[in-house]
């Protein structure tokens, strides 16, 4: 479910709010919730597997050209002390700061989900009756769901391994995973040689996300911050 590219156009409240809902209706039954985030994900991308993406995708060969072109000859300078480094030759990633680069990262980012999940079959869990919800994508941020954390596990392995062929990979230590309903002992979950974290609550697109599918937690959070948003004001 490629959120970043189908609601781009919503609210950020109604992203925050549609995510929650679908994490609250998953704890109805024993749950396995893994969030993932890229390392230097703009940074990273392969840019020849961007333009196969592209074509995938139904991009016109001359949108692409036209993209290819801005991309051509691409150099950074860093800034240290005052003085600026001579030019490096970048042939990676897209470009920071242009309006055009989410996009393109989007297209990247469905196209290695797409491919994972139709080689996987991965199952998720199920939504709705006939219905199953498998993964939730905000630009670099990738929340996958699951009943069964051997099956998690194998889709981790081959994501991963899927995400170095387009250049990228994952943070493990910025990786985490939220049971719910677990009546087994606690999975081991690996992305690659490390242990992805559990932890008992989680804030994805500034929303908490709590392990009994509440919103008793973030309605505190959110008040917390309106308090302390007020305290604020006093000073001026």
């Amino acid at each position: 479910m490629p959120f970043f590219k189908k609601l781009f156009k919503l609210p950020t409240s109604t992203l925050k709010s549609l995510a929650s809902s679908s994490m609250s209706m998953s704890f109805r039954c024993h749950t396995v919730v893994v969030f993932l985030e890229l390392k230097a994900a703009f940074d990273s991308v392969d840019r020849k597997v961007l333009w196969q993406c592209l074509s995938l995708k139904g991009v016109p060969k001359k949108y692409i050209n036209l993209i290819q072109a801005l991309y051509s000859n691409t150099t950074d300078r860093v800034r240290a002390y005052g003085e600026l480094s001579s030019e490096l030759i970048t042939s990676s990633g897209v470009r920071q700061g242009c309006p055009l680069s989410p996009f393109l990262f989007n297209f990247v980012v469905d196209v290695l989900l797409e491919m994972t999940l139709s080689s996987s079959k991965f199952p998720g869990f199920e939504l709705l009756p006939g219905g199953s919800l498998v993964d939730l994508e905000y630009a670099d941020d990738i929340v996958l769901f699951g009943e069964d954390a051997d099956k998690m596990q194998s889709l981790l392995t081959t994501l991963s391994n899927n995400a170095s062929m387009f250049g990228m990979r994952f943070s493990p230590s910025k990786c985490e995973m939220l049971l719910q309903d677990w009546v087994s002992s606690t999975p081991e979950l690996m992305i690659g040689s490390e242990v992805v974290e559990c932890v008992d609550h989680f804030t994805y697109l500034g929303s908490l996300i709590s392990p009994c599918g509440l919103v008793c937690d973030e309605i505190s959070a959110q008040i917390q911050k309106a308090r302390l948003a007020f305290a604020n004001l006093r000073h001026l």
